[in-house]
């Protein structure tokens, strides 16, 4: 592992700096460097000080009135005294504005609303970075025991070919025998090539996700972990329902619709604009008063029906929408599920099948090397046949983790801590 990753795994706290990084480690790091899941946190917490804000109770006003330019500003230009009460009719008054009835617990309730929907948004980016970083990684492992294996054949086609040179040489083999073997060496060298491009460009794009430089050194450790058939579709669906990330930002919008619908009602009963209490100064013949103000909305002519039968609409909606939301999670469960039970018999089929295959390889290469009575073509046959069965398992493999992956986000809710 080299130096510049080993600091960025210090500086993101990384349990180990030597070993190969293995599936979590690479999670941690991917989730730590993410500007998807960062930008994320920062809304979350905008969110969160805007529903405390929200919640501010109204500043009072202070009004002065009754200032008069003939006793204050007169006096001072024309050089002459001021009289006994310069501020005659002159009054101090504090004005404020109470919250409406409910209209404080309906901010708090859309202030929840508008957290939910950004830590929802939070969890979804966490989610679905996770799922891609452990793809990726399984997609790279999957790669390199692909090349492993195209290695091997390589070298096997090519002592192949020597042998079937040798054979030509003595007048053993034919022409149409060498051009089988080179035609399938061949092969096994551009299906090398292209494996290694497919791994190129996963293997890019994982340390883009770890935030690290592209060209960077970075040993994989393999996951000991075989996939198996997935548990029961009906226990992950109902588990993909619960943790589903949506479902706590409908929750948060019926409760706001709720709390929207009970303020609304509550309009209809008489409440204060605003509460003033004022001063007067005293004047010729007058004394000093304190006066106090108020001012109410009569509802007489809006009673908010409209206003709240879109609010019961709304809260209509949202709950076809949790049950919509069930039944299309239900359906992604189903189909996935399915696909990773498919592909897990794959694997269990093509492992035997390789091993028998296999065995009939090397007793026709023994016969070969022996120069034994043999038919070139079944050999070349036979590679292939083995060769496109061990790709087929590693393929099978490869797509039995990716559903088992695709699964595990499905069924988890991305929030941190769950």
């Amino acid at each position: 592992m080299t130096g510049a990753l080993a600091l960025a795994l210090l500086l993101a706290g990384a349990p180990t700096l030597t070993d190969p990084l293995t599936e979590a480690e690479a999670v941690e790091l991917a989730l730590r460097n993410s500007p998807q899941v960062k930008f994320r946190g920062h809304f979350v917490e905008e969110a969160e000080s805007l529903t405390e804000a929200g919640l501010a109770w109204n500043n009072p006003l202070l009004r002065v009135g009754g200032l008069r330019y003939d006793q204050l500003v007169d006096p001072a230009i024309d050089r002459r005294s001021y009289g006994e009460h310069p501020f005659y009719h002159t009054s101090l008054a504090l004005r404020w504005s109470p919250p409406g009835l409910g209209e404080r617990a309906a901010r708090r309730a859309e202030g929840r609303a508008k957290e939910a929907d950004a830590s929802m948004e939070l969890a979804l980016a966490r989610r679905d970075t996770k799922a891609l970083v452990r793809k990726l990684h399984a997609e790279i492992l999957s790669y390199d025991t692909q090349l492993a294996l195209g290695k091997n054949v390589i070298e096997q086609r090519e002592k192949l070919r020597g042998l079937v040179q040798s054979r030509l040489d003595q007048q053993a083999a034919t022409l149409l025998d060498q051009s089988l073997t080179d035609v399938d060496y061949l092969d096994a060298r551009t299906q090398f090539a292209e494996v290694e491009v497919r791994r190129q460009a996963a293997y890019d794009q994982l340390l883009l996700q770890l935030g690290l430089p592209a060209g960077e050194d970075v040993a994989l450790a393999p996951d000991q972990k075989s996939c198996a058939a997935p548990d029961d579709a009906t226990k992950l669906a109902e588990r993909a329902r619960q943790a589903n990330p949506h479902l706590r930002l409908l929750r948060s919008q019926t409760s706001a619709a709720e709390a929207e619908k009970r303020r609304r009602w509550l309009e209809l009963v008489p409440w204060f604009d605003y509460f003033q209490v004022a001063y007067g100064m005293a004047g010729d013949n007058n004394p000093s008063y304190v006066a106090f103000q108020f001012q109410l909305t009569l509802p007489l002519l809006d009673w908010k029906g409209p206003h709240r039968q879109a609010l019961t609409a709304r809260q209509l909606g949202l709950a076809e929408r949790i049950n919509a939301d069930d039944r299309a999670l239900t359906d992604l469960v189903l189909r996935t599920t399915a696909a990773q039970a498919e592909q897990a018999a794959l694997v269990e089929r093509y492992r035997e099948a390789a091993a028998v295959v296999e065995r009939g390889v090397a007793n026709l290469r023994k016969a070969l090397e022996q120069h034994g009575p043999t038919n070139l073509f079944e050999v070349v046959q036979l590679q292939s046949r083995l060769l496109a069965t061990q790709r087929s398992y590693l393929r099978a493999e490869l797509e039995c983790k990716l559903h088992q992956i695709e699964l595990d986000r499905i069924t988890s809710s991305g929030f941190e801590g769950e």
